[in-house]
């Protein structure tokens, strides 16, 4: 982002109306002050997408997204920082400074070197595929797959040879030195020099959701070479499972259908896209993460998990289904015949196949888990056929609606020669079951509920810190001079240290500007929150409240802790240990006592 002159980002922002821009995407109407219409990024029926004309900010308070017009312009079109200026610059007319998106001004921090190493990088490995004898067998080799050269440079494929310092070198001529190609993945130390990380692999770049390229995938040419594939080390800028292999480029498509096809390898996903089935993601050959099922979620409602047929492969799917459901997402599940992955697939049977495949030979979750269980299960012995049986009906009871319910009773009845009435009694007696198991779960979160009147006042507080020193700049400096440094939760502590190092280096500057510098889409998503809502006047009076409520919480959860190690060390008979916790517990009680806010304190009297 630093590549874009501060300047210029304050005059696009200017010239930009922000309401123009997304109303080109969202039908908006007036809601006091602001804008409000339904989200782009996620469906939903009662509007909770929010656009302030005045801050030049959108939220939605339904799925987090948030930022600048930037930020919406990136989002909503899968662009990158740099291009996404480069677009609203040409909508508003002005002239682009020059270098503008091309890279040739120098980054300024760790992370953009990063970047700008991995982009000279695939732009090296590219060449020597495409253009080298050192990369002709590799290249061979791709189109023995059947990967054109069209698609080769689409999703920018290259080769890294078995020389050791092909990129060591190449780097060292542009300014990068050896302890950044270390820290980047680029390199590794050997002795008392560096070599190049990636030897002899067909190199598949990983961005992130701008585009950028933040990491590699190495595929190893030697027949049993290993491993097979070869990741990048995680690193500041690369971070396996908060990342989705060619989310940058399908999230249009995503969007569009509101469809992800989620797939275990990079080159399912090539295969799909050379055949023109464009929305299929990889969770870079680990299970899926629940932050990538996060990022799936601000796109779409449904996912088909096509990940390959065997044992790993179907164990993965299990996993991705408990996680897309706790996300909110619709997940089903491809079976593709004689246990082809979907590379294969394509490239036996053609796209059309493929197609006619996701129409056809899609499992909902039920189907795919009884599946699962069969295929576990021993159904030659009576006792197994038994136990299958009563396990189908504990999973109908806790995942399936009624209408599987009575399609699969019926499928057992005539499978295992039971009648569908005694199949039932035996379901009534499972659903009670769960029914008694979510009725305690109930139960537990209504004790929890006693304690969220005070954690409400923590996190308003914690908010309203967070709001005054984005958007005040002398509530600001007296919040930083409180010396205050957590807040209630860790994101708001990671916000308010950004925020903090931000005000001491822009004391004047305008607080949108600071979402524009943040990398991490959930600190963006919350700074964006807190252009919107009721803003009060940041008085002494009030910074002090927010800040004594704050220090009393963390106050009176270290109270809580040690109350339990008290009691704990006096029923063990260590008297000794005891007293001194007993005068820690004591002192905090002191503590606290006087945080007690001013109505608190008229109160008691």
């Amino acid at each position: 982002m630093s590549k874009v002159p501060e300047w210029f980002i304050q005059e696009l922002r200017q010239k930009v109306d922000i309401v123009e821009v997304v109303s080109e995407y969202v039908q908006l109407r007036r809601s006091g002050r602001s804008y409000s219409g339904l989200c782009p990024f996620h469906n939903e029926r009662t509007p909770s997408f929010s656009v302030s004309s005045d801050r030049g900010m959108y939220h939605c308070f339904g799925c987090g997204a948030g930022g600048t017009v930037i930020n919406f312009v990136m989002d909503i079109e899968g662009v990158s920082f740099p291009e996404a200026v480069i677009a609203l610059a040409e909508r508003a007319g002005m002239a682009i400074p020059e270098g503008l998106g091309t890279g040739t001004t120098q980054p300024n921090t760790k992370q953009q070197r990063h970047r700008e190493a991995h982009d000279l990088a695939a732009q090296l490995y590219g060449y020597i595929l495409m253009n080298m004898s050192a990369g002709v067998q590799a290249l061979s080799y791709l189109e023995k797959r059947g990967i054109t050269r069209k698609t080769i440079v689409e999703f920018r494929l290259g080769f890294a040879p078995n020389s050791q310092d092909v990129v060591v070198s190449a780097l060292r001529r542009r300014g990068f030195q050896d302890d950044e190609l270390v820290s980047s993945g680029l390199a590794v130390e050997m002795g008392s020099r560096i070599v190049d990380r990636f030897r002899g692999r067909i190199m598949i770049p990983i961005c992130d959701k701008k585009g950028e390229v933040v990491g590699f995938g190495g595929r190893t040419m030697l027949p049993d070479g290993k491993p097979k594939y070869l990741n990048s080390p995680e690193n500041e800028v690369f971070h396996k499972s908060k990342l989705l292999y060619n989310f940058h480029v399908a999230r249009k498509a995503i969007r569009q259908q509101r469809t992800a096809i989620l797939l275990e390898g990079y080159m399912d996903v090539i295969s799909l896209a050379q055949v023109g089935i464009s929305s299929g993601v990889a969770s870079l050959g680990t299970s899926l993460t629940e932050e990538q099922a996060s990022m799936l979620k601000a796109d779409c409602d449904r996912v088909i998990i096509a990940y390959d047929g065997d044992s790993a492969g179907r164990k993965a799917a299990v996993r991705a289904i408990d996680l897309l459901q706790g996300a909110g997402i619709e997940p089903v599940v491809l079976s593709i015949p004689d246990g082809l992955d979907p590379d294969e697939y394509v490239r036996s049977n053609g796209g059309e196949a493929f197609t006619r495949l996701l129409a056809r030979r899609t499992l909902s979750v039920v189907q795919y888990l009884l599946d699962e269980l069969r295929q576990k299960a021993n159904l030659v012995s009576p006792v197994g056929r038994t136990d299958f049986v009563r396990a189908a009906l504990q999973l109908l009871a806790e995942r399936a609606t009624p209408v599987e319910q009575e399609y699969e009773l019926r499928n057992l009845s005539q499978e295992f020669n039971l009648s569908v009435e005694t199949l039932k009694e035996e379901l009534r007696t499972f659903s009670k079951q769960h029914k008694r198991h979510r009725e305690q779960s109930v139960q537990r979160a209504a004790r929890t509920a006693v304690a969220q009147p005070l954690e409400r006042a923590v996190s308003r507080a914690s908010i309203g810190l967070l709001k005054a020193v984005l958007l005040d700049e002398m509530a600001a400096m007296y919040v930083m001079e409180k010396g205050l440094t957590e807040l209630a939760e860790p994101l708001q502590t990671a916000l308010l240290a950004q925020l903090y190092a931000w005000r001491l280096a822009n004391p004047t500057s305008n607080p949108s500007s600071f979402v524009d510098e943040l990398d991490d889409e959930p600190l963006v998503q919350l700074a964006s929150s807190l252009f919107f809502g009721e803003t009060p006047e940041f008085s002494k009076d009030l910074l002090d409240d927010y800040v004594r409520t704050v220090e009393r919480h963390h106050l009176e959860a270290e109270y809580r802790a040690l109350l339990h190690q008290w009691i704990e060390v006096e029923a063990s008979g260590d008297g000794k240990r005891a007293r001194e916790i007993k005068l820690q517990v004591e002192q905090i009680q002191g503590q606290i006592a006087t945080l007690k806010l001013p109505r608190e304190q008229n109160a008691e009297g």
